[in-house]
């Protein structure tokens, strides 16, 4: 009678164990699918704002093509002043978000393909060094950083004095060659040898990219006060630094009128640059209008909780004849 209640009371405790051990895989089951659902929606949410954004994107970027065509007047004055005030333009959403657009001119930089010419790379290297040691760089630096950056873009494998081949980059980790053409984007800077994010974060003001090999004609009326070192290297020499170039650099942007110089020539007839005894050298990379402007587009929604944001860089050509013309776009971090 004993082992039949034994065997009942062990009967019953298996039932028990197998009970709670199916329970406890259900359970587990149950987690996981939620976690499943949880994840799909999540993922589907991400999906559907990412798409929005891209919406946003074009739609800001369509905004601002016809807001420079409307802008682009004959003299150009008014679109001189906007460039030059670089207020964003601000479009606040319903998704707790904005769009925010800023415009700046295209042109009032040092364009590092002209380093693949051969014709004239020697002296553009030259160039470059000089605004690199007027940007706060020493000798030594700016000459090697601007050898470093021709041996960059330069089509041939022989590396300048100071400068940096296929040999150094192949030693890297992990290795990798030397672009030996144009670059794409002024962030390739991060790629040549030595330039770290401080010397990087230094240059990207100044130096840009454009995709041929010709100088940018730099705008007189929407020239920044930090962007004089651009003005100087046309008004002194590649040998050394000149501080009376500096000097008649920033009063040229500080005599500026509100309404801008009517020419470059009236920029050479100031007293400040006749003492220079120019004779006009420069005053042809020199405009008072611009034919290139970027754009930073900036979209953000619904901040106060996931907080997307996302970067474009927009660069348009403005042609009197064909209007506002995309020739660049990309996504900026």
């Amino acid at each position: 009678m004993k082992r039949r209640t034994d065997k009942k009371d062990n009967e019953r405790g298996a039932v028990l164990l197998t009970t709670l051990l199916l329970m406890t895989v259900m359970a587990a089951l149950a987690v996981a699918i939620m976690d499943d659902i949880r994840f799909s929606i999540k993922r589907a949410v991400g999906v559907q704002m990412s798409e929005q954004i891209d919406w946003y994107m074009l739609g800001g970027e369509d905004f601002a093509r016809n807001w420079l065509a409307s802008n682009m007047t004959e003299d150009t004055s008014s679109l001189n002043q906007i460039l030059l005030l670089g207020e964003p333009i601000v479009f606040p959403l319903d998704e707790d978000g904005s769009i925010q657009i800023s415009v700046r001119d295209g042109r009032n930089c040092f364009n590092v393909n002209r380093l693949s010419a051969p014709k004239i790379k020697e002296q553009t290297r030259a160039e470059l060094a000089q605004l690199l040691r007027y940007m706060g760089f020493d000798d030594f630096e700016a000459d090697n950083y601007a050898a470093r950056i021709q041996d960059w873009v330069d089509g041939d494998t022989i590396p300048e004095q100071g400068g940096a081949e296929d040999l150094t980059y192949g030693s890297q980790k992990p290795p990798y060659h030397a672009a030996n053409t144009l670059m794409i984007d002024i962030s390739e800077l991060r790629a040549v040898e030595g330039i770290g994010q401080v010397q990087y974060q230094k240059m990207q003001s100044l130096l840009c990219t454009m995709p041929d090999a010709n100088m940018n004609k730099i705008n007189l009326n929407t020239l920044e006060p930090e962007q004089w070192p651009l003005l100087a290297l046309l008004l002194g020499n590649t040998e050394t630094l000149s501080p009376e170039a500096q000097k008649a650099a920033q009063a040229v942007i500080a005599l500026r009128p509100l309404s801008g110089y009517e020419s470059a020539g009236a920029v050479w007839a100031l007293p400040v640059i006749k003492d220079l005894e120019l004779k006009g050298a420069g005053k042809n990379m020199t405009a008072v209008k611009t034919d290139m402007v970027n754009l930073e587009i900036q979209v953000q929604m619904d901040l106060e909780r996931a907080g997307h944001i996302r970067r474009q860089m927009v660069r348009f050509k403005l042609d009197g004849e064909n209007g506002v013309k995309l020739v660049a776009r990309r996504s900026a971090f």
